[in-house]
């Protein structure tokens, strides 16, 4: 989590650095003394979190929030209790009362983190590992991290699946279409979608695939060699 300091008072800076500093987690990205230096300081980095003074000179940090565009999570830090109401309806992750103590500011922190991990998760929803396919009659579930091939038969496909070969009734092209969110899965062949977690050697237009050999198809290869020229050393 990236951190930003704005505050006026020297000892109060050198509190929060310290503090900062104790957390390996978080990192420091600037130190402002006024409104007009973390608007410079935040026009040119990405900042997470700021914390944030309220009696700053020229304008309070209140207002300051108030005119940024996309402003950052914000944890208040000062001496002053009456901006507690106004700093909840800016949305701020907390209000630390000075002076405090590391404890507290800890549990800000940790505060600001379960924020931007519940922002992310909504960003990034995560993808379930499993799914069901029809087979022979009967729905049967399938752990994708398991699934290593998919052959095409066809209106069938076959799947290769640890030690087990499933056929479903699916075509090709709408079953690559339900992996595609998967970065895992790539289709190399006309017949062929291979978990690529699961390649052990590539040969030529070739690739070894546990205990299978199947060929790349030319229509495949250049985005197949893409991908595998980011794993190489």
């Amino acid at each position: 989590m990236r951190v930003a300091i704005i505050d006026d008072e020297p000892l109060a800076r050198e509190i929060l650095i310290n503090y900062v500093q104790k957390i390996e987690s978080i990192e420091l990205i600037g130190v402002c003394k006024n409104a007009l230096e973390a608007f410079a300081l935040l026009g040119k980095q990405q900042v997470d979190l700021l914390l944030l003074d309220i009696n700053l000179p020229e304008i309070l940090g209140t207002e300051f929030l108030k005119i940024l565009p996309n402003p950052p999570m914000v944890i208040f830090t000062t001496a002053y209790s009456e901006y507690a109401i106004e700093s909840y309806e800016l949305n701020a992750i907390d209000y630390l009362l000075k002076p405090f103590s590391f404890e507290r500011f800890l549990l800000s922190i940790n505060k600001g983190k379960e924020a931007i991990e519940t922002i992310k998760n909504k960003a990034n929803p995560k993808l379930e590992n499993t799914i069901f396919v029809r087979s022979e009659g009967k729905w049967l579930k399938i752990n994708l991290s398991k699934l290593w091939l998919i052959e095409g038969l066809k209106d069938y496909l076959r799947l290769w699946v640890d030690d087990e070969r499933i056929t479903i009734h699916k075509t090709m092209k709408n079953f690559e279409e339900e992996l595609a969110a998967y970065n895992n899965f790539l289709r190399i062949h006309k017949s062929f979608i291979i978990n690529i977690d699961y390649i052990t050697m590539v040969e030529n237009n070739t690739i070894k695939i546990k205990d299978q050999t199947v060929n790349i198809g030319d229509t495949y290869k250049n985005n197949f060699l893409t991908i595998f020229n980011k794993t190489k050393l």
